[in-house]
């Protein structure tokens, strides 16, 4: 349990590398909130449970055994590994295989901040949007500013005239808003400074100003921008954009820049937990390895779901890191149970067995643990906003990835293929040799440690006479 607390704890509060200040403040915080969780579950459950005692588990009856559908549960999970360890690369293959079509949809990712399409129908800002989008164009609610700076250029009208009109002329531009519009000749600082040296255009786009198409529009425009001012005789001034597109531009681009920083970390920070728990370098490296396929075929899910069938434009900025973060650090609790599991099992019998037994042993807890998160985190979807509802399908579909598909068969899968090699360079784990009271290093070497077997004592022989 402290481990796996440990894990979760680290994994999340990795997010303090991120440059996004939400980021950094919902790592920390949720590092805190489950380091809280592990302090109860280490005390109070303890204490409540020998206070109550198997009254707190009514109506089961704890001690009695297992009952029939637990036995037939293991019995199933015990005949899936079997197939498991003897085919491991097979299995390891066939996993992929479908984790990477669930993947696939990442090709297709668009972010943005939809604040107001995710509003449900009958809110009013909702509705209000609806009708200017219908009435004028989407972009009105939020025009963008195209501020274009050079000594006097308050006084150049033909040239910003001409530069209005190739501005509305570029793709997914629906109006220019510039100073050709302002027929009394003054300046009222709105349209040209009152120094003369600036000019600026209200750009209004035919998309949703915070949408990912509106960002590919603005992109595309700052692009050519450059070559529009040549082109009208502008050439020595420059210009900058500024309004809300361009802050969702930038914070979606430091969202994708964070991912480089934070997905590191938060796999070092589990990766460094199970080295200490499992005394080992190996089995953590190809862990944390596979643990980072979750989040991206839940992503690809995602994106297959809500922009394939539901016909969002895109998906919020922040939910694909969030999850990601999510699935690596709670997946990680499920390394420590299984793998743990098999070690502790491997003291006493072959490797490939003790991945069965403890394998089929863990299924259970595993199953209903990714349930229960699962469950906990598709309620977030009951709140009707957009990015609520793609953070519940994310996080609740990885975790069921994570706990039937990627614990359950790829990890056993690839600790079979490992072998002994998983443990290198410690020894928790030992070949357990045909005879009793043998052990194996992984090395190879015979060890005696904790595996002496005393010599028989012989009875001394009687005297003669």
């Amino acid at each position: 349990v402290l481990a796996c607390g440990l894990a979760v704890a680290a994994g999340t509060g990795a997010l303090a590398v991120a440059e996004l200040g939400f980021l950094q403040a919902f790592g920390p915080g949720m590092a805190m909130t489950v380091l809280v969780g592990l302090a109860v579950a280490l005390t109070f459950v303890p204490a409540l449970l020998a206070a109550l005692g198997p009254r707190l588990l009514w109506p089961s009856h704890p001690g009695r055994g297992p009952g029939v559908s637990a036995v037939s549960s293991r019995a199933r999970s015990e005949r899936m590994l079997r197939v498991v360890v003897r085919r491991p690369a097979l299995t390891i293959v066939l996993s992929l295989l479908a984790l990477g079509g669930m993947s696939s949809g990442v090709m297709w990712l668009q972010l943005g901040n939809p604040v107001i399409q995710g509003l449900p129908p009958d809110a009013g800002p909702r509705v209000a949007y609806e009708q200017v989008s219908e009435g004028f164009a989407p972009g009105v609610v939020s025009p963008t500013d195209i501020v274009v700076e050079a000594p006097g250029i308050g006084a150049q009208e033909q040239a910003l005239e001409q530069l209005g009109g190739v501005l509305a002329n570029q793709a997914g531009v629906a109006a220019v808003i510039g100073p050709a519009l302002n027929p009394t000749g003054q300046t009222f600082g709105v349209l040209t400074s009152f120094t003369g040296n600036a000019a600026r255009f209200g750009v209004v786009l035919d998309e949703d100003p915070l949408g990912s198409q509106a960002i590919r529009r603005l992109r595309n425009l700052e692009e050519r921008l450059p070559g529009l001012l040549e082109a009208v005789g502008l050439e020595d001034a420059t210009a900058v954009i500024a309004g809300d597109t361009a802050l969702v531009a930038e914070t979606v681009e430091a969202a994708v820049s964070d991912i480089g920083r934070v997905l590191p970390a938060v796999l070092g920070a589990v990766a460094l937990v199970l080295i200490v728990f499992l005394r080992g370098l190996v089995a953590p490296l190809y862990l944390v390895a596979v643990a980072a396929i979750s989040p991206l075929a839940a992503t690809g899910l995602a994106v297959y779901f809500f922009t394939g069938i539901l016909g969002y434009p895109e998906l919020n900025y922040f939910v694909p890191i969030a999850a990601g973060v999510l699935l690596i650090a709670l997946g990680s609790d499920y390394n420590v149970f299984l793998v743990g599991r098999i070690w502790a099992e491997a003291r006493r019998r072959p490797l490939e067995e003790a991945i069965v037994m403890a394998g089929a042993g863990a299924s259970r807890a595993i199953s209903a643990a990714g349930i229960v998160l699962a469950a906990s985190f598709a309620a977030t979807a009951l709140v009707p906003v957009q990015t609520f509802r793609e953070l519940a399908f994310l996080v609740g579909v990885g975790l069921l990835i994570d706990a039937f598909l990627v614990r359950s068969v790829l990890v056993p899968a690839v600790i079979t293929l490992v072998g002994y090699r998983s443990a290198w360079p410690g020894n928790s784990l030992r070949r357990v040799g045909p005879r009793a009271g043998r052990a194996v290093g992984a090395g190879g070497l015979v060890t005696a440690a904790r595996a002496r077997v005393p010599s028989p004592v012989t009875s001394p022989a009687p005297r003669a006479g």
